[in-house]
C-alpha cells in the first residue's frame, strides 16, 4: 500500500453528478408542478378568504337589515297599541256621554212621572176634601145643628184633612 497519498475517488464526483443530474431532473418535472400546486393552493385560499370576507360583509348587510326591520315593526307596534288606546279612549268618552245622556233621559222621565204623580195625588186629596165637604154639608143640613156643634163638625173635618196627608 505504499501508492499515491492522494488518490481521486470518483464515487463521490459520480454522487455529486448523479445528484445534481436528480436535483436538475425533479427541477424540470417535478419542482414546476409542485410549484404549480403550491400557487393554485394558494390562489384558492385567497379566493376562499376573500369569499369569506364577502360572506361576512353580506351577513353583516343583512344583520343590519334585520335590525333595522325589527326597529321599524316595534315602532309599528308602539303605533298600533297607541292607536288602539286612543279609539278604546274614544269609545269610553262616546259610552260614558250616552250614558250620561240616557241618565238624564231616565233622571227627567222620572220628573215627570213623579210630577204627574204628585198631580193625580192632590186632584184625589182634593176629590176627598170636596167629597167630605158635601158629606159634612149634608150632616149639617140634616142635623140642622146649632152653631156649636157647627164649629165641632168644621173642626172634626178639618182634622181628618191633616191626618190624610
Amino acid at each position: 500500500m505504499g501508492g499515491n497519498p492522494i488518490q481521486f475517488d470518483y464515487t463521490v464526483v459520480a454522487t455529486v453528478l448523479s445528484f445534481l443530474l436528480l436535483v436538475y431532473f425533479l427541477s424540470k418535472l417535478a419542482w414546476k408542478p409542485l410549484m404549480k400546486m403550491m400557487e393554485e393552493r394558494r390562489t384558492n385560499i385567497e379566493n376562499m378568504l376573500a369569499s369569506a370576507e364577502n360572506e361576512r360583509q353580506q351577513a353583516e348587510k343583512i344583520k343590519r337589515e334585520y335590525q333595522e326591520e325589527m326597529r321599524k315593526a316595534r315602532q309599528e307596534a308602539q303605533e298600533v297599541i297607541a292607536k288602539a288606546t286612543k279609539v278604546s279612549e274614544d269609545r269610553a268618552k262616546e259610552i260614558l256621554t250616552a250614558s250620561h245622556v240616557e241618565a238624564e233621559k231616565i233622571k227627567k222621565s222620572a220628573l215627570v212621572d213623579i210630577e204627574r204623580e204628585r198631580d193625580r195625588a192632590i186632584s184625589e186629596v182634593k176629590a176627598q176634601v170636596a167629597d167630605m165637604s158635601v158629606l159634612v154639608a149634608e150632616k149639617i143640613i140634616r142635623q140642622k145643628l146649632d152653631m156649636k156643634g157647627q164649629g165641632e163638625l168644621i173642626e172634626q173635618f178639618i182634622q181628618e184633612v191633616g191626618e190624610m196627608q
